[in-house]
């Protein structure tokens, strides 16, 4: 891992990022004055954070890849979140009473992080209004993020999430589009997308629903919820 200085070219990428992407433009130079941060660079399968560490700063991807893994008693791992630049990691732990982390940070390509230290994360949100809401929002939508991915890691099979995830996203309508790609679908899942692509296929030939690229009709309602 290689920190640079402080004050970089790498700075303004910052404004990038969903927390301070709402900061107004006549802001962005005071903002830059008062954010404390350093840079620092990773290489692939470097681990940026390790599970159980306390997590004492912000830290903002802005270029690279991550995934975030949890070990449990028997060493096993388990795949958390993909997480792409630019955008922040584990905001909800950083102001947390027990402020360990719960996961592993291991960079999946050469990544740069943006580094800001608690104490000044918590003068920032003070002095700018829209950086506060900004981050009290992705923190909301973390965590409806993580109850979504805990109810889909209690279904055993890819049927049953699936049926699960089309049942939710319908809302009660026979016809709907998928708001996000299967890819994302799939990491969503925690299985490969070519695993998603078979069963939604499968599902579709056995006609509880049809599939045209993004939009999806459900046909056999009674039969997914059968499913869960």
């Amino acid at each position: 891992m290689i920190q640079h200085s402080s004050h970089t070219a790498q700075g303004h990428l910052i404004f990038q990022c969903p927390l301070c992407s709402s900061i107004p433009a006549e802001q962005h130079d005071s903002f830059l004055r008062d954010v404390r941060f350093s840079v620092r660079s990773y290489k692939k399968n470097d681990v940026i954070v390790t599970q159980g560490a306390r997590y004492d700063s912000l830290y903002i991807l802005i270029t690279g890849e991550i995934v975030t893994e949890m070990a449990d008693e028997k060493g096993d791992f388990m795949k958390v979140e993909q997480i792409r630049a630019p955008h922040p990691m584990a905001t909800g732990f950083l102001f947390s009473a027990d402020n360990r982390s719960p996961v592993s940070a291991v960079c999946k390509v050469d990544c740069s992080v943006i580094v800001i230290p608690k104490e000044n994360v918590y003068f920032l949100m003070r002095e700018y209004e829209s950086f506060m809401l900004a981050f009290l929002s992705y923190i909301s939508n973390k965590v409806s993020f993580l109850s979504e991915k805990l109810r889909l890691v209690s279904l055993r099979t890819i049927r049953a999430k699936l049926a699960y995830y089309l049942l939710k996203e319908s809302e009660g309508e026979k016809s709907f589009r998928l708001k996000i790609s299967k890819e994302s679908m799939a990491r969503l899942f925690g299985v490969s997308r070519p695993a998603l692509v078979k069963v939604l296929m499968e599902m579709a030939e056995e006609g509880l629903i049809d599939v045209n690229r993004r939009d999806i009709s459900i046909k056999e309602r009674a039969a997914l919820q059968r499913m869960l």
